[in-house]
């Protein structure tokens, strides 16, 4: 998903009250988005969806298995072997298993990579938000900037976002923060610098 710039606003997100943000981003709480707002900011901002990992090439992925310390090991005995000794076939028995290795190292990566995407596929995480003054349940990726979500206990947090209303509303953030207790949230803006 695109980022949208906080200079072009002229402060970060986290100072601006709700009525501030609603007014930034074009949008009635009350309804929410109309459809044609939605298509239009799908359109400039695509999928509310982390940026994938870039993909590896499968020579460098088979040269990133040598940065493993066993395999450095064995192809510098294979180098001191030949050295030292001369003796070719136990040089090249040496570079084999270092071959063997990597190559059961990739098949190993490939299987872990595609169990993660199946997984990946299961956990669908479901918004719901207000939209034509109709509440829907759409997929979390379909999410545009001004959808008014909502979010009641035991929901995901689909998006960042800005609070409306809020009563006794608590966020697990172990998985950003490492905390241990859910964190309390209310709709105050925040004043002070918040770090990156």
């Amino acid at each position: 998903m695109t980022q949208i710039d906080d200079t072009a606003t002229g402060s970060a997100w986290y100072r601006k009250g709700a009525d501030e943000t609603a007014a930034t981003f074009d949008v009635d709480t009350g309804p929410g988005l109309s459809t044609t707002q939605v298509a239009e900011r799908q359109r400039r901002y695509g999928a509310n969806e982390l940026a994938g990992k870039k993909k590896e090439t499968p020579l460098h992925a088979f040269l990133r298995q040598y940065q493993d310390l066993m395999q450095i090991i064995l192809v510098g005995a294979a180098v001191v072997n030949q050295v030292v000794t001369g003796e070719s076939g136990t040089s090249l028995v040496l570079l084999g298993l270092t071959v063997f290795n990597a190559v059961l190292g990739l098949h190993q990566e490939s299987k872990a990579e595609a169990s993660l995407a199946a997984l990946e596929k299961m956990l669908k995480n479901i918004a719901r938000v207000r939209r034509d003054g109709a509440v829907l349940e759409i997929d979390a990726a379909e999410l545009v900037p001004g959808d008014v979500v909502l979010i009641e206990a035991g929901n995901r947090v689909p998006a960042d976002g800005r609070l409306f209303v809020a009563a006794t509303l608590e966020i697990e953030e172990a998985a950003l923060t490492g905390e241990s207790t859910p964190v309390l949230k209310d709709v105050a803006t925040i004043d002070r610098d918040v770090p990156r």
